[in-house]
């Protein structure tokens, strides 16, 4: 399956949502800690400029929420909609969302995460996506975030380098506590309303234990939500500020996700049963294939242990013919000795006769 060329799908919103800079601009700039059951220290006045850290939260702003529509072996599969957490890590989520709505390079060119692949998808852990084919030029974004990888659905960045930035993000697949205090979480994904089963499923469906996925997962098209959207994926009072940001926890955070994302048999639903049995059929398919390459591997290797005794065998008797050649090489030099021998004396009795006579 050939990838196709990334270039940015035309998408539209029936309402701009505004600028986020000009409207923090407008507040009175509560300033706020990280969250309270994280382990980071607040920001000191005295920390040095060049440091990017958590230091606004934007109560009165909505987070932006943003959406990939993505496909599985070139089957639609649903959206995916995230929200940024830009009252924690700003520059992160407004990278993410520029990239999501779509930018003009300074040569003009658009640049988004359309049609790009999820290279890497393991095994309830996390799937790698956004390698752009283009020069990405935004700003690097936080060394350092309040929360934690505790739960599946979390979006995430490496921490990288304070002059550029590397689009490349992924989404955990379960909690993954090895990747606290070297990545960033920067949003979240949530509840998918309207959809029989959460196009997670089908993304896990396709992870393997080394990460190369079975099916190339697509993101055929991405975008940002407009307000009314917003309103029914986030609720109606995140949306009118009422709730307070600055004192929210870890746990209050991820629940408002609505994202519930356990195992697959949990989910089943007399709404999505046709959907659960297609993705179970195409798990099962995989499964009979795997089993098949299992029993071809072990054939394989019967064979070249049948093979190997085989080759063990002929070694022992080549080193039987070789010890047996050798005394035959070794009664033939015999032989040659005694005919010297012979030969000698013959001379040595013809010299004897010619002196008698």
């Amino acid at each position: 399956m050939k990838r196709r060329v990334n270039t940015l799908a035309s998408t539209t919103t029936t309402k701009k949502r505004r600028d986020w800079k000009e409207a923090e601009e407008e507040e009175d700039g509560a300033e706020a800690g990280p969250l309270p059951d994280s382990d980071d220290e607040p920001k000191a006045e005295n920390s040095k400029p060049e440091e990017k850290t958590a230091a606004k939260a934007a109560t009165g702003i909505p987070n932006p929420v943003v959406w990939f529509e993505i496909s599985v072996a070139d089957k639609p599969r649903g959206r995916l909609h995230f929200e940024l957490f830009r009252d924690l890590l700003p520059v992160a989520a407004e990278n993410f969302r520029k990239l999501c709505a779509g930018y003009a390079d300074d040569g003009g060119k658009k640049i988004s995460y359309a049609k790009t692949f999820f290279d890497l998808v393991h095994t309830k852990t996390v799937a790698t996506g956004g390698d752009i084919d283009a020069s990405v030029q935004l700003e690097g974004i936080e060394q350092s975030g309040p929360l934690r990888h505790a739960k599946a659905g979390l979006l995430t960045m490496p921490i990288g380098n304070l002059s550029s930035f590397d689009p490349r993000f992924q989404i955990t697949l379960g909690p993954t506590p090895n990747l606290d205090g070297k990545q960033v979480i920067f949003g979240q994904l949530l509840a998918s309303p309207g959809a029989a089963l959460h196009p997670l499923h089908w993304v896990e469906a396709v992870s393997t234990s080394t990460g190369t996925p079975r099916e190339e997962v697509q993101v055929e098209a991405c975008g940002e939500c407009t307000t009314e959207e917003c309103q029914v994926l986030l609720g109606a009072m995140v949306m009118a500020a009422q709730v307070d940001r600055t004192s929210e926890s870890q746990a209050d955070r991820y629940g408002r996700s609505g994202l519930l994302h356990g195992e697959l048999e949990d989910a089943v639903t007399s709404d999505n049963l046709s959907q659960v049995l297609e993705l179970t059929e195409d798990l099962l398919g995989h499964l009979e294939w795997a089993c098949k390459r299992t029993m071809a591997d072990s054939e394989r290797d019967r064979k070249a242990g049948l093979l190997e005794v085989k080759l063990k065998s002929l070694m022992a008797a080549l080193r039987k013919v070789a010890f047996k050649a050798g005394e035959v090489n070794g009664f033939e030099n015999r032989l040659a000795l005694d005919a010297k021998g012979q030969l000698g004396r013959a001379k040595d009795l013809e010299q004897s006769l010619l002196r008698v006579y």
